[in-house]
């Protein structure tokens, strides 16, 4: 059953400035989660999210930093993190790749608006303009 009014979509943009004191979001990102539990939501995020924040932090940081992170994330009960299956990878592909031709989607992106669109969550913890485009509103 959909929680729009208290879920958030989590970006592997949000999770990144999280994880990196040095990031230029990172203040923000700080707060915005701090305000995200003061107000009992939960954070929806996929497992493609995870597996692009663990690549990112072993270019970033190194595999001890990326599998200590990805493992707080996972035991963290704030945060749903959804399975992806091939079926909403190929519904993400047709409306969201197909239809934004001449946008830089990605493939993880694509599936979060799709979760999104299917869950009816409106606001994404991300800094990642493409959200804005897909018609979501950031925090």
């Amino acid at each position: 059953m959909p929680r729009a009014a208290t879920s958030t979509l989590v970006d592997t943009s949000a999770l990144l400035a999280l994880a990196n004191r040095r990031d230029q979001y990172h203040d923000r990102a700080v707060e915005t989660a701090r305000r995200i539990i003061k107000q009992g939501q939960r954070l929806v995020g996929t497992t493609l999210v995870l597996a692009e924040l663990h690549a990112h932090l072993l270019h970033r940081a190194d595999e001890g930093r990326a599998r200590v992170v990805v493992g707080s994330l996972l035991d963290d009960p704030i945060y749903e993190w959804l399975d992806v299956p091939v079926s909403l990878v190929q519904a993400a592909h047709g409306a969201w790749l197909e239809r934004f031709r001449d946008q830089h989607f990605t493939l993880t992106d694509a599936v979060s608006f799709e979760v999104m669109q299917r869950r009816g969550i409106g606001v994404a913890f991300a800094y990642d303009r493409h959200f804005e485009i897909a018609g979501f509103r950031l925090l």
